[in-house]
């Protein structure tokens, strides 16, 4: 399985442009990543969510997530069912002050992890507050690995009480983010 998603994810993500910095999406403020060496990427796909419409997302692999090596990690901690999850280690490339994934074919990505769409627990639950809490094209906040790495980076009031009421709601939740709660 991880060979056939090599290749998929080279063709999907290489040359996906992260801004004109990296940084871990992991703390409450941004700690920059250097692009010299390789870097821990989480990478999704949408393929079946309960509440939204697929229409609004991308149908290909996206970046959701970069981690620094104080957050670094071997597996995708908190599977979400619907979401195809993918950790993976990238090199990075700077042209023009824009940082870009640069993994022209499938043997410059290390795939770490993969979870099918299949597994994992039911996504939280969501509604429109959380939906427009989102960064534009933020597609992966609703994966628990990412409502786990929220929560473990202490959010501001009323925001974290609104997230663990959602969290309470949700029919099952991971035992990492239970945890947090």
């Amino acid at each position: 399985m991880i060979d056939s998603i090599r290749g998929e994810l080279a063709e999907a993500l290489h040359a996906a442009t992260l801004g004109e910095g990296v940084a871990c999406d992991y703390h409450q403020r941004p700690k920059e990543i250097s692009t010299e060496e390789s870097v821990l990427v989480e990478a999704m796909r949408l393929v079946d969510h309960p509440q939204l419409q697929i229409e609004q997302w991308p149908e290909d692999w996206v970046i959701d997530a970069v981690r620094c090596a104080d957050h670094a990690v071997d597996e995708i901690v908190a599977p979400t069912r619907g979401f195809e999850e993918a950790l993976i280690s990238v090199s990075l490339t700077v042209s023009n002050g824009v940082v870009s994934v640069s993994m022209p074919s499938s043997d410059d990505v290390s795939v770490l992890d993969v979870s099918p769409a299949t597994d994992g627990t039911r996504p939280i639950l969501i509604d429109q507050q959380l939906v427009d809490a989102r960064q534009p094209n933020d597609h992966g906040v609703f994966r628990w690995t990412r409502i786990a790495g929220m929560l473990a980076a202490e959010p501001p009031e009323p925001l974290r009480g609104h997230i663990e009421n959602l969290i309470e709601g949700s029919q099952t939740v991971p035992e990492t983010v239970e945890k947090r709660i």
